[in-house]
């Protein structure tokens, strides 16, 4: 099922199969979202969490989350968990069987009247 905000939506993919959609964010968010997961992976490595580990979590949390009507909080948790698994190489974002898509909303055209 696709969920459709103000300004759109974002489908998540993997394996061929919708897995989430959440309603758009704000670009602005969107970027955010990513540096959430950057820094998520930057703090656990400081942690002294290997890379494996780290992978494991979000694939964990990923799965816990896949498929399920979401709220806010948990939206922006699949989301980083997505981001970060594509920053790790471990999901494509830009592949045929996988990835993301967004899609604006589309506003309605005006018709022209013949006078």
């Amino acid at each position: 099922m696709i969920h459709e905000g103000s300004e759109g939506s974002i489908s998540f993919y993997l394996n061929g199969k919708l897995i989430q959609s959440l309603p758009s964010f704000q670009s602005n968010d969107l970027n955010s979202i990513k540096s959430s997961a950057n820094r998520i992976i930057i703090q656990g490595l400081r942690g002294g969490c290997n890379l494996k580990f780290i992978k494991k979590k979000f694939w964990l949390a990923l799965q816990n989350l896949k498929e399920k009507n979401l709220g806010d909080d948990d939206s922006i948790l699949f989301a980083v968990s997505y981001f970060g698994l594509i920053k790790m190489n471990a999901i494509d974002e830009d592949a045929d069987h996988e990835g993301i898509l967004v899609m604006p909303r589309k506003k309605p055209c005006k018709k022209k009247h013949k006078v």
